[in-house]
């Protein structure tokens, strides 16, 4: 009976104990989420056109070989290697003392005909007033006409050779054939040259690079739509026919990029359609022409050449950078109206610099996420700030004016 009522004690003062030490504990705190900081920036309008790139080579709009028209020895150079050369500008002699003289006995040679006619003539005058009296035989007179024709084809022949001694003596001074920059000297002085049509020593190199051609390979179906953008800007007149409207009239742009270069600076016109497709590969051989004054082009460089293919018109444009990448579907995060991130499936178009146009899902203006775009989930609290982000277009992208 007394070990009972020690018991209930017990009960009754660890209950006390329980309640002293609850009473004590602080209460549960639940944790606030700290909202994520994202940057945001605008999707941009600008007005674009769409182009097609190439490769290219450049080639000189004239080159010329310059090759000895005579034989015999160089006497002199006349122009430094490298240096721009006008038409007619002497560039080599060749010692003329053996053609000086062959010219000179070639006009001897026309004086002395000239006394054999006039001497032929006397005789047939003579000729003929005898036949008329019976005093000659007519075999006679007629070895006096034929002696005149015979003489008179001897004056011919020795003009004739004197003309070509004038041009022999003539060629002994090299001159250039066109304007342009000259290549060096590829023979010197007291070395002998072999003249000749074709075979003649090749003495050096002339080409003419302003304006410079641009050419390259294109399909058939590139060819069509420049030539029908072209036609809807300016209609062609029904009354004239294709051959009298030709490419180069159509005055389609193109825009060519050097090797060390990242915009497209050099503006040129299509010049040139090849009059044939290549059946093998079925593309066609287009020629561009640009002006080339600064002489920064040479024949035979490579380049990358952009030809519109659209008209100018208003394209929305967001960063490369605020677009993710789900599998085969891309997308930007937009934040709506209720300030709560909302993802947004878009269809790509070209890259411009470091920015990418979108052709469908996106509205010019709508505010999208640009940095924290993997760590951001939609409807989640953010914290926003705005970024800046320079819109960087070369001068070539922006239109067609």
């Amino acid at each position: 009976m007394m070990l009972c009522k020690i018991c209930r004690s017990y009960v009754a003062l660890g209950s006390l104990l329980g309640i002293l030490i609850l009473g004590c504990e602080k209460p549960t705190i639940k944790p606030v989420a700290t909202p994520l900081k994202i940057a945001t920036v605008q999707a941009t309008s600008k007005q674009i056109t769409d182009y097609d790139e190439f490769v290219g080579r450049t080639g000189a709009i004239e080159t010329v070989e310059v090759r000895a028209r005579v034989t015999g020895y160089v006497k002199q150079i006349h122009f430094s290697d490298g240096q721009m050369v006008q038409e007619n500008d002497l560039l080599f002699s060749i010692e003329p003392d053996v053609y000086q003289a062959a010219h000179q006995q070639a006009l001897a040679k026309i004086e002395l005909m000239k006394a054999r006619v006039g001497l032929a003539k006397s005789k047939l005058a003579r000729a003929k007033s005898l036949i008329d009296v019976k005093a000659i035989s007519q075999e006679e007179y007629e070895e006096n006409v034929a002696a005149l024709t015979e003489a008179q084809a001897q004056e011919t022949s020795a003009q004739a050779d004197s003309q070509i001694s004038a041009l022999d003596l003539k060629y002994t001074e090299v001159r250039s054939p066109i304007s342009g920059r000259i290549d060096r000297a590829l023979i010197t002085p007291g070395n002998i040259v072999t003249g000749g049509l074709g075979t003649g020593t090749l003495l050096t190199t002339i080409v003419k690079n302003d304006p410079m051609y641009v050419y390259f390979d294109v399909d058939e179906q590139s060819v069509l739509r420049y030539q029908r953008l072209e036609r809807q800007k300016q209609p062609e007149d029904p009354s004239k026919t294709q051959s009298s409207n030709p490419l180069k009239s159509q005055e389609i742009p193109c825009f060519v990029q050097l090797g060390d270069e990242k915009d497209f600076p050099h503006r040129g016109k299509l010049d040139f359609l090849q009059n044939r497709i290549d059946d093998r590969t079925g593309s066609i051989k287009l020629r561009a022409v640009l002006d080339n004054k600064d002489n920064l082009l040479k024949s035979g460089m490579f380049v990358r050449i952009r030809v519109p293919v659209s008209q100018p018109y208003d394209a929305v444009l967001v960063p490369e950078a605020s677009i993710g990448v789900d599998q085969d579907t891309r997308y930007v995060i937009a934040i709506g109206s209720d300030k709560k991130p909302v993802r947004r499936t878009v269809e790509l178009g070209r890259s411009i610099g470091s920015w990418r146009v979108i052709t469908k899902g996106l509205d010019a203006g709508t505010e999208i996420v640009y940095r924290g775009l993997q760590r951001v989930r939609p409807g989640a609290e953010i914290s926003i700030e705005q970024a800046t982000v320079s819109l960087d277009l070369d001068p070539s992208t922006e239109g067609v004016q």
